[in-house]
């Protein structure tokens, strides 16, 4: 079946607060459908057994993408230059699109700092003791301009509505901490993003993952990947049964080579117990020239 053609585009989000939870593909997805159903919109209910209407990359720093997962040999560094190498995480759209992999970057995207905080009692007024004692929180601050990428059907979806549902996420607050003022943040649209480039087919089809992504749920377009774990133990917002189902998944930055051009791969799943509830195990796919791993 031939996928329907679906529209990329680049939010720049504005941090009015430090962030608790990083905001991976899977958990901005999780708060913009939960959003949607407490609008009571059905457009995200059987998500599960259709094609995607929209997903969420990661956050990342403007400009750069996830360094790819693959053996240090594919980058084509010296053993003596290993060891500074891996530090460095990121690399430039151009440079990856363009095959230059050994021009990876160490970038300060965020940092993070412990925090101590307290729990203020109302029947003592006091902070120690019965629960109420000080807790130390870790918290994200970011450095360089973050963005999301969302590829959706403008069928189903608009810009403006994205942006409306990201900014009410903003305003309430994303992931931990939220009621205290964490993860608060403001979205606009890049309109300077006209998509990731074409990549000249002199070589296999290989492309990056933007999110967590369940794999085999494209198996039948995977020729070869190359990828860390994640597992995601997700929570429920509010409910008498905390807990779903642990979900393990191919980490951000996986690379995947593929029988044929694609813009996403990957598929959703239920994580439920007791009550509805899905997982985005789909990523965003950007193109880039590469030659393979020897003897991999």
């Amino acid at each position: 079946m031939k996928r329907l053609k679906m529209k990329l585009i680049k939010i720049k989000i504005i941090p009015h607060s430090s962030f608790v939870t990083f905001p991976k593909g899977d958990t901005i997805f999780g708060h913009f459908a939960y959003h949607t159903f407490e609008e009571d919109e059905t457009i995200l209910e059987n998500y599960v057994n259709e094609e995607p209407k929209i997903i969420f990359s990661d956050i990342l720093p403007d400009k750069y993408l996830y360094k790819p997962t693959l053996p240090l040999s594919a980058f084509g560094v010296q053993d003596t230059e290993k060891k500074e190498f891996r530090k460095k995480a990121w690399i430039d759209i151009q440079d990856l699109q363009q095959g230059e992999l050994k021009e990876a970057k160490e970038l300060s995207f965020y940092k993070t700092d412990i925090r101590t905080r307290n729990s203020l009692n109302r029947m003592s007024f006091g902070t120690g003791g019965e629960g109420f004692d000080p807790f130390s929180l870790e918290e994200i601050t970011f450095l360089h301009q973050p963005v999301i990428y969302v590829l959706f059907d403008e069928v189903i979806f608009s810009e403006d509505k994205i942006i409306e549902r990201l900014n009410l996420i903003g305003k309430v607050g994303f992931g931990k901490k939220g009621s205290i003022g964490k993860g608060h943040f403001k979205a606009q649209i890049d309109k300077s993003f006209n998509g990731f480039d074409e990549v000249d087919r002199d070589s296999d089809y290989y492309y990056l993952t933007l999110s967590p992504t369940i794999l085999h749920k494209s198996k039948e377009v995977i020729e070869k990947a190359y990828y860390n774990t994640f597992n995601r133990f997700g929570k429920y917002h509010s409910s008498t049964t905390p807990f779903k189902k642990p979900i393990l998944m191919a980490d951000s930055g996986a690379v995947v080579k593929l029988k044929e051009k694609q813009e996403w791969i990957g598929g959703a799943v239920e994580n439920s117990i007791g009550k509805q509830s899905f997982v985005q195990g789909y990523s965003i796919v950007v193109p880039f020239r590469f030659g393979g791993v020897k003897n991999g």
